[in-house]
This record gives structure tokens, C-alpha cells and sequence, in this order.
């Protein structure tokens, strides 16, 4: 008895500075490659690729006509750890700050959110380009800024921030990604459905693209429509276990378990986008300062 509680010692040893070992390798000799692998996924899955070259046009909330600034740092929490930017300069005033930023602003900063942020730069861009939205070299770009209504510009800024999420903010373990126990449950590889899997099983038509739009649309499905997102998991074993995902790694203490904010009692059995769906704006940023 005594040999084998010895051996079983030896054997938890091993396993502790073997798993310590793996720790330190990935976190501080092979640190670039996550960084790597995240910017191949930026560029390949999340999105079509927006190419912008406007650096001369781009100005930071610092460099803003003085009155606007202090009217923008009295409503911002986020000065220190988000930096919005405004493509052309001219696109930033009091009136759009009030109807179109300051909502992005309130959900960002909002205690559900802000913690888990360290640095994040948004990008608002006057012009359509290709999309409406884009997750590239970690930030958040919103395109066609005053042809979307308020509220869908901040429905796609919850998309693009769940990419943003997803990559950069969900904890990552010694030999895997949190993620992961996401990605396993509808997908064999990056846009490869398993096999036994119907629409039903999926939050939208574009979650069905791959792994990392899956995680995005069920992202904002879960923060704007939860209670849509709560039914449909009861026809669905698959959706519910997306659905408790969100409630055990990403929003431990219910939050946004809500139907306050729902512009309809109609749940539709396919949605293409969710990112479409309307909801009630002043509800949801009254259910965020609570």
C-alpha cells in the first residue's frame, strides 16, 4: 500500500510539472504563435477582408475639438482602455456621439463587459467599403456608419466584439482554449458541421458559416434576444448546450437573462442575420445602466 501511494505521488509530480512545463513553453517561448494563429483567423473566417488606407484621415479622441472632448470624457468610462477613432475626422460631432457612439460606448463600458477588456480600439468609418463591419489587427471597424439604424450599428458592434471576445478575451488553458468546449459541440473542423446536425441547430444562417461566426451570432443572440435564444434551445439539444456555454464561461451571474428589450413576441424559425432583428433600443440601454 505504502509503494503505491508513493507511485501515485511520483505520478501527480510528473503530471503537475509536465502541465507546468507545457505552461510555460506555450505562454512565454511560443507567445506569437496564438497572436499568429488569431491574425490567420482575423483574415480567412471572420468576415470579408475590408482593405483601408486612411491613416491621414484618422484622429483620436485626444486630438478632437476641445469642447466635444470634455463633453466625450464626461461620458466616457472607457478613455483609458478603449480609443475610438473617426474616419474622416469630420465624422465625429456632439449629435452623432449622443445618437450613434455613446450606445456602443454604454455597452462597452457596462459592468457585464468592461472588466473583461484590457485595450480595444473601434474604428467608426463614413463609407460602406465591402461590409458593415470588420474584426481586423484587433479592432473593431464599423463601416457605413449613418446608413444603419442606431440600433443595428450596435448589434454589429456586439458581433464584432464577440469575434474580438472569442480570440482575444476568453481565458485560454495550458493545452486548450475555452473555446473549444464551444466550438466541439456543432463543428468537426473551422466549417465543417458535424454531421447529424439540422438548422435547427443553429442560431442563424450565418453561424452556420464556421466555428468562429457560430460563436459571434450565438454571442449576440444571447445578449439581445435571450429569451428567443432560451426557447429555441428547448426544441434543441445542441442550442442549449451553446446556450449554457454563455451561461457558465462568459456570463457567470445571469446577466442579460432578459426579455425586457424584445421588439416582438414572434420567434421565427430562421433568422439569416441576427444582427437584423430589431430590438428595443432604450430598453436595452436601460437594462445595461441598472
Amino acid at each position: 500500500m505504502f509503494k503505491f501511494k508513493k507511485n501515485l505521488v511520483k505520478i501527480l509530480i510528473f503530471t503537475l510539472s509536465f502541465s507546468f512545463l507545457i505552461f510555460i513553453t506555450k505562454n512565454y517561448f511560443f507567445w506569437w504563435k496564438d497572436d499568429f494563429q488569431n491574425s490567420l483567423i482575423e483574415e480567412k473566417y471572420i468576415d470579408p477582408i475590408v482593405e483601408i488606407n486612411h491613416s491621414d484621415n484618422v484622429v483620436d479622441n485626444e486630438l478632437l475639438n476641445k469642447k466635444v472632448e470634455e463633453k466625450l470624457l464626461q461620458n466616457l468610462n472607457s478613455a483609458i482602455k478603449i480609443k475610438y477613432k473617426y474616419i474622416p475626422n469630420d465624422l465625429f460631432s456632439e449629435f452623432a456621439f449622443s445618437s450613434y457612439f455613446l450606445p456602443i460606448d454604454t455597452f462597452l463600458n457596462t459592468f457585464y463587459i468592461q472588466d473583461k477588456i484590457s485595450s480595444l480600439d473601434v474604428v467608426f468609418n463614413k463609407e460602406k467599403w465591402e461590409v458593415r463591419w470588420k474584426m481586423q489587427d484587433k479592432k473593431l471597424k464599423l463601416f457605413w456608419i449613418y446608413n444603419m439604424s442606431v440600433w443595428e450599428l450596435l448589434a454589429v458592434s456586439i458581433h464584432e466584439f464577440g469575434h474580438f471576445f472569442d480570440l482575444y478575451i476568453l481565458e485560454k488553458k495550458v493545452t486548450f482554449d475555452i473555446s473549444d468546449y464551444f466550438y466541439f459541440i456543432s463543428w468537426d473542423w473551422i466549417s465543417t458541421i458535424k454531421a447529424w446536425l439540422e438548422q435547427k441547430d443553429f442560431v442563424s444562417g450565418y453561424a452556420m458559416t464556421n466555428k468562429y461566426e457560430d460563436f459571434a451570432e450565438s454571442f449576440t443572440y444571447y445578449i439581445l434576444h435571450n429569451w428567443d435564444f432560451l426557447e429555441k434551445s428547448n426544441d434543441s439539444l445542441v442550442l442549449k448546450e451553446k446556450y449554457d456555454f454563455f451561461s457558465k464561461y462568459v456570463f457567470r451571474n445571469d446577466e442579460f437573462k432578459s426579455d425586457n428589450y424584445k421588439s416582438t413576441n414572434e420567434i421565427k424559425p430562421y433568422y439569416r442575420d441576427i444582427t437584423k432583428i430589431e430590438f428595443s433600443l432604450e430598453n436595452f440601454l436601460q437594462y445595461l445602466k441598472k
